[in-house]
């Protein structure tokens, strides 16, 4: 049975907003237990460590020249490897999209899913935030509906209701513009919508994973066992994962932009492994820790911007495999989503998961 690995830096549960950790990756590799210590034993070789990981590695740039040897060892056959990463606030905002501003949209009769409009939508929104106010305006924003969906409660839900009233009422028209977006959910839908939401749906790790069991399914139909390093979170929706990825699924392809969802995923097991034990979990870790590393270094910095130049022409952006990130992007053509519709693949997902065991009471 085949076997991929998988391994995240910068989770922070629902807080997407996490000064200290912007970037959220997710490494990932198939490599057997001999290729896993060969490939450590070439590139870290004279490094004393049980085992390794990344920030320790990476600590005062002293095994900065290995780290890129180890990217570098990848880059050369990216189909062994890769990596899922996402801008977490920019995360934030394409999850305001889907449970504030789609729900609305979908009652007026719109599908905010097809030709990729909720893509363009957080795009546009992301991009005029600061443009028209400022960057920290938008995490303000950003920072209140957080705290209204993590909490739910409707103190949290006024709150947030009177910021973005209290703003809209003293801005021109032309920004009242971009924040009705925003206020017109609390009119419509209310309290009652929050509190409904599903659980955890601040959490992008499991969105991540399911990215990497789909890539890992087209290249090879398995069946397959998924390793995930034990310190991981995906335990709290591992009930999900275990019924998306199941090998019993009845049999469908999506074609997304970037990636193919076919199922059944195949995947049979899916167990927390010892990355002290595992090799390719520790290439996980480094892999990750590299590609946050890479997207978030000082440019203005000497030494992060020659380390971030070591790191690109090692090749570790032809490791990345997808994930979210902002862009300028707003049309159908722009976006690759011209004539797609997500929501066929939503609606069959979601109709496949309402026929199967419901999660666990916690």
């Amino acid at each position: 049975m085949r076997t991929y690995y998988v391994d995240e830096t910068g989770f922070t549960g629902e807080d997407l907003l996490a000064a200290d950790q912007p970037i959220f990756a997710q490494a990932t590799n198939d490599f057997s237990d001999d290729e896993a210590h060969q490939l450590i034993k070439s590139t870290f070789g004279g490094v004393r460590s049980a085992e390794l990981k990344y920030n320790r590695l990476a600590r005062d740039g002293r095994h900065h020249d290995k780290i890129v040897e180890l990217v570098r060892a990848l880059a050369a056959d990216p189909l062994r490897a890769g990596v899922w990463v996402a801008h977490k606030e920019y995360a934030l905002m394409t999850l305001i999209v889907d449970w504030w501003m789609e729900p609305l949209a979908h009652i007026c009769g719109l599908n905010l899913y097809k030709d990729g409009a909720n893509h363009g939508m957080a795009n546009m929104l992301f991009c005029c935030l600061e443009g028209f106010w400022s960057a920290s305006f938008r995490r303000k924003l950003l920072s209140h509906f957080q705290r209204m969906f993590r909490s739910r409660t409707l103190e949290r839900y006024n709150e947030c209701r009177t910021f973005v009233e209290k703003e809209n009422a003293q801005i021109d028209e032309s920004r009242n513009e971009i924040l009705r977006y925003f206020s017109l959910s609390f009119t419509v839908l209310g309290h009652r919508h929050v509190e409904n939401v599903p659980a955890r749906v601040l959490d992008i790790a499991l969105p991540g994973l399911i990215q990497l069991g789909h890539h890992w399914n087209e290249r090879h139909s398995g069946p397959w066992e998924l390793v995930h390093d034990q310190s991981s979170n995906i335990a709290k929706q591992k009930w999900m994962w275990d019924v998306y990825s199941s090998a019993d699924m009845a049999p469908a392809r999506f074609e997304h932009p970037g990636v193919v969802a076919q199922f059944p995923m195949n995947v049979v097991r899916t167990r927390f492994g010892d990355s002290a034990r595992e090799e390719q979990l520790q290439i996980c870790d480094i892999l990750a820790g590299a590609c946050s590393s890479f997207c978030r270094l000082d440019r203005s910095s000497p030494g992060d911007l020659l380390y971030r130049e070591r790191l690109s022409e090692a090749g570790i952006e032809k490791l990345t495999l997808g994930g979210l990130w902002p862009s300028t992007d707003v049309t159908p053509e722009s976006l690759g989503r011209k004539g797609w519709d997500g929501n066929v693949a939503i609606e069959w997902i979601a109709e496949q998961m309402r026929v199967r065991d419901p999660p666990p009471r916690s």
